[in-house]
């Protein structure tokens, strides 16, 4: 994924914000890759928190899903940038750097 801002390599699990290096967890990777291979679609709570199961059985609860949403965008969304948009009472969808 790349828009000119933010750019993040998900084979090489990298990511940059305006030339600058920023870290993400694993489970933050996994969680942008499903929000950005589906751009403008509602992904549900639910949905999200079946996606981030991985192979060992690891759950990920809706605390901390929230949590991760809150690091992630903390992370990327600076100078206005909004790329993870609410949908109050459904879940979460990316919308790629939109201005606020």
């Amino acid at each position: 994924y790349s828009d000119g801002i933010l750019s993040i390599n998900f084979t090489e699990m990298t990511a940059a914000l305006a030339g600058e290096s920023v870290a993400f967890t694993p489970l933050e990777y996994r969680l942008l890759k499903v929000l950005v291979k589906n751009p403008q679609i509602v992904l549900t709570r639910q949905v999200l928190l079946e996606k981030l199961w991985d192979a060992d059985g690891n759950f990920v609860d809706e605390h901390a899903l929230t949590a991760a949403i809150s690091r992630v965008r903390g992370k990327i969304e600076v100078n206005g940038q909004q790329y993870i948009k609410t949908v109050y009472g459904m879940g979460y969808m990316w919308i790629g750097g939109l201005k606020k």
